[in-house]
């Protein structure tokens, strides 16, 4: 089994984390941002991440068709465990959707800022400017302060649960967990931001990975 991924997407890395927790063996393959010829010859086309190719020669694309092929049997038991599985799979959904949607902003600066690679740094800058605007990365390092207080708002809630018990939702993780810490260790290139939203994510982070067999 493979999985093409680039190590900043929360989506990839949600895959990847979601593999661990499952004990399933998998090969990672690190996707060239600038050269996705491979990739689109392998989906017919596609070219985002996460990608999932299993043994058989089934080819998955999109996160939640991949978490959904991952979730099955005694996978599903232990990381969507009943009667719980309607608030997991809704924390994976926020955290997929509203919270990524904070978390990518603050960043996309920083990422923008470290491609070596001239030509990759001009197509990821292109890539943002096409779907939100031109000036979309400055805008959004300059709204640094403002995206702060709208995660930190966001993650309130999940910071209190955390301080009580190891993963979200109790004392084993789950899909929900996966998912958060996808957008966690998107945001783990801004160190400084990742921190000054709770110390405690740090931790958490740490636990999670310790869970990965």
């Amino acid at each position: 089994m493979k999985l093409y991924r680039l190590s900043y997407s929360p989506y990839a890395r949600k895959v990847q984390m979601l593999l661990d927790l499952a004990g399933q063996a998998y090969e990672l393959v690190e996707v060239r941002y600038g050269d996705r010829g491979a990739l689109a010859a392998l989906t017919g086309g596609y070219i985002y991440v996460p990608v999932l190719e299993t043994d058989d020669g089934k080819v998955i694309v999109e996160s939640r068709a991949i978490c959904e092929h991952i979730l099955q049997g005694e996978v599903r038991t232990r990381l969507t465990p009943a009667p719980l599985q309607g608030p997991i799979w809704a924390y994976a959904d926020f955290a997929d959707g509203p919270l990524e949607d904070v978390l990518f902003r603050l960043a996309s600066p920083i990422i923008h800022a470290a491609w070596s690679d001239p030509w990759e740094q001009a197509l990821y800058a292109l890539i943002k400017e096409r779907k939100f605007g031109a000036g979309c990365l400055q805008q959004w390092r300059a709204a640094r302060p403002e995206l702060l207080a709208r995660a930190r708002s966001l993650l309130a809630p999940t910071l209190a649960t955390l301080r009580q018990v190891p993963f979200l939702f109790g004392e084993k993780p789950t899909l929900a967990d996966a998912a958060l810490y996808g957008n966690l260790a998107m945001l783990a290139v801004d160190r400084a931001a990742l921190t000054s939203l709770g110390e405690e994510l740090i931790g958490y982070m740490a636990r999670l990975e310790s869970q990965a067999q």
